[in-house]
């Protein structure tokens, strides 16, 4: 007569090992990096180029701020993307395909170099500062590339105080990315108002928005200098 076979206990299978997939970082807006940057470049140029194109008998002035945040922006955007490495996985700015920003900046130059050079070749006194402009706004580059400087110097006390193992919070990126594109959207309206409103009005009772323009200008170069 055979023995039974021996009791044989079973035993739990291993549990899974954890999951080792990074977490990405979270950007300004849960948009993919430059995002932000790209569409404040684009809304910064995009000013600047319909003032350019304007039809050579309407008597357009470039404001002062557009020509320094325009160095700014073309800068800053070119230089922080060139140094930046995407990580694996990571789509490019505003999910469009890679190198369209920079195809974009270049096109627009482009167009409206183009369209002035048979409409317009002198459109570039547009861009002449008036002694106006440089009396009432004499510390406005200083005060341009100090809110960059104060940016840079914010984000690198940011990132000790307030960075976790994904970076910054969510909320500090948001909040200086909503207040940043308000800013450039307070200068559209700024640049509506000296092109609809203030002609029709009486040059005693005008609003010369200079120090609106100088505070907005600096938000624009901080949010540029804390994200470089």
């Amino acid at each position: 007569m055979s023995e039974p076979f021996p009791f044989e206990q079973s035993v739990a299978p291993p549990p899974p090992p954890p999951s080792t997939v990074p977490v990405k970082p979270r950007h300004p807006l849960g948009l993919p990096a430059g995002s932000v940057r790209a569409l404040l470049t684009l809304m910064v140029l995009g000013t600047l180029w319909a003032l350019l194109a304007m039809p050579p008998e309407k008597e357009i002035h470039v404001p002062l701020y557009l020509p320094y945040l325009t160095f700014l922006v073309i800068g800053s955007y070119f230089g922080t993307r060139s140094s930046s490495r995407r990580e694996e996985g990571e789509s490019p700015p505003l999910y469009l395909p890679r190198g369209s920003i920079r195809f974009l900046i270049i096109l627009g130059f482009a167009a409206v170099i183009g369209w002035n050079i048979y409409q317009n070749p002198d459109f570039l006194k547009r861009l002449t500062p008036t002694v106006e402009d440089l009396t009432e706004q004499p510390l406005l580059p200083v005060v341009i590339f100090g809110a960059f400087c104060v940016g840079v110097i914010v984000s690198a006390l940011a990132h000790m105080v307030l960075a976790g193992p994904l970076g910054l919070p969510a909320w500090y990126q948001d909040i200086q990315a909503w207040v940043s594109l308000l800013a450039v959207l307070g200068l559209g309206a700024d640049v509506i108002y000296l092109l609809v409103i203030m002609p029709g009005l009486d040059p005693e009772s005008a609003l010369k928005l200079r120090h609106w323009q100088t505070i907005l200008s600096g938000i624009v170069a901080f949010y540029f200098g804390a994200r470089s």
